[in-house]
This record gives C-alpha cells, structure tokens and sequence, in this order.
C-alpha cells in the first residue's frame, strides 16, 4: 500500500470526483435536468454570497468553474455543506459532513490516539450514510472506488508514516509549478529544457540578491523578516544579523529601494525567450 495522500485520494478525489459529482447525478435522477439546473444554480447563489471571513475564500460564481485545482476543492469545503442543506436528503449531507471529519483529522499536523479513534469513527458514519447513493440510484453499482477504499488504510498508514500532511503529492505538484510550469511558459517552447533551467538559475539568484538586499536594508522586509525585524526597520533602525541575531547598527533612516524584478509571464511575439 502506498503512503496516503491527501490531495488525490481525499480532497479531489473522494469530495471533487465523487461525493460533489454525485450530488449534481442525484438532483438530475430526481427532479429532472431542467429542475436540477435550478437547484444547482440557487446552490451557486449560496456559495456565493458566503461572507468574507479570514481563512474563507469568496466564490463569486459558485462551483462552477473550468478547472479546479487542489486549494479549489479545500476552499469549496468550507462552505459546500450549508449551501447544499435543504436541496438534498439528510443523509446525503450526513455523508457529505461525516467525510468532512474525516478529511480535516487527516489534515492535522499533530496526530493522536484519540485523532485516531475521531478519524475511524469519522470513516465508519461516511461509509454507513454513503449507501444513500446507492439506494437513490446514483451508485447502482456500489463502491468499488480505489480512493475511497485507501480511506480504510489512513491509520494504520499514519502510524507507520506518521501525519498524511507531510508526505501529500501537494508537496511535490507546488514545487512543479513553480519549477517547471511558469519556467515553461517563459521559454519560446523550442528545446525548452535550457532555457527553464536558466531561468531557474536565474530566480533563485534573484530570491538570494532580495534577501542580502534586505540583510543590508535596502528593501522593505515586512514581508521576509520576523514581525519585530521588520518593525524595527520600519522605525528607521539599521540592522544586521550577526551569527543569528539582529542587532542595531544605525538609528538613522533607512531609504529602501522601491523596485523589484519579475520575469516575464510568457514569450514575446518575436518568439525569442523572455529572459
């Protein structure tokens, strides 16, 4: 059995693919795809008009949209549940909220005995409430699904591995965007695999210049800094760090640059490399 992973076997996986398509089957087995259109709409409107809240993510168009993405899927959770009360059977949202334990016990960083025990119990009532889709015809079949089969393996694969957080495919597939995705489209798409590796080169000179920059006070480090650095900084004192720790080298103000580089997004028409 392979270690879990969160993104693919929990958040897009089993909540994306699975419990959110068969929602939408269910309003068309139901009430027909004229009417299921409606409802799904009045669930858009719902999601929408969410509050803005710190740690929640406005959707201005509901769920609806091209292509989704992992932090897609985990800002939708956060307000999926309310907004589908009312237009489906309890025990479909039973299933829904019974999964949604399951997924943020997986999530934690610090992981217990007692975690454990929440997360199998959180298991047992998603499995027990999901036979509400097989029942309403969405899943005639049953659930011979590979991913929500891997669900049964969390704990034993935690206490193997430990907190499913740090071995997750989000780790690596963040690292690809920035590493190979941008580089790509900055290249003129010919024999690209120099020119993304130069640009590579090139960003993490420029990630290390903006750090030495800051070290010597000439950019603003509200952003790279511990918040009393960058106070301090901001008050006009000169700092530097000496093995480790910051101390005060002048009071007088520090005049920071007001400029930055950023590479460009894509090629230009010439078809030439951006950099």
């Amino acid at each position: 059995m392979l270690t879990p992973d969160l993104l693919h076997q929990v958040i897009k996986g089993t909540f994306k693919d699975h419990l959110v398509t068969w929602v939408g089957e269910y309003l068309v087995l139901e009430h027909g795809q004229k009417r299921a259109d409606e409802i799904l709409d009045d669930i858009d409107r719902q999601i929408a008009v969410a509050p803005s809240f710190p740690g929640l993510r406005r959707f201005p168009h509901g769920r609806r949209f091209k292509q989704w993405t992992g932090d897609d899927s985990k800002a939708l959770m956060k307000v999926y549940l309310p907004a589908i009360q009312g237009h489906i059977p309890d025990e479909m949202v039973q299933t829904i909220s019974s999964f949604l334990d399951f997924c943020y016990l997986a999530q934690r960083a610090d992981i217990t005995e007692d975690t454990l025990k929440s997360l199998d119990n959180a298991l047992q009532r998603f499995y027990l409430y999901r036979e509400v889709f097989r029942e309403s015809g969405v899943r005639p079949n049953g659930f011979s699904l590979p991913r929500q089969h891997a669900l049964s393996h969390y704990r034993t694969l935690i206490e193997d591995f430990g907190a499913p957080g740090g071995l997750c495919s989000s780790i690596t597939e963040s690292r690809h965007i920035t590493t190979v995705k941008k580089p790509w489209r900055c290249s003129n798409r010919y024999e690209a695999l120099g020119q993304m590796l130069l640009t590579n080169q090139r960003l993490d000179k420029l990630a290390g210049a903006r750090v030495e920059f800051v070290q010597k006070g000439l950019l603003d480090p509200l952003r790279m800094l511990p918040l009393p650095v960058a106070e301090a900084v901001h008050q006009g004192q000169v700092l530097r760090e000496v093995d480790g720790e910051w101390e005060i080298v002048d009071n007088g103000w520090t005049e920071f640059v007001e400029g930055n580089i950023t590479l460009a997004r894509q090629h230009d028409e010439s078809g030439l490399p951006c950099l």
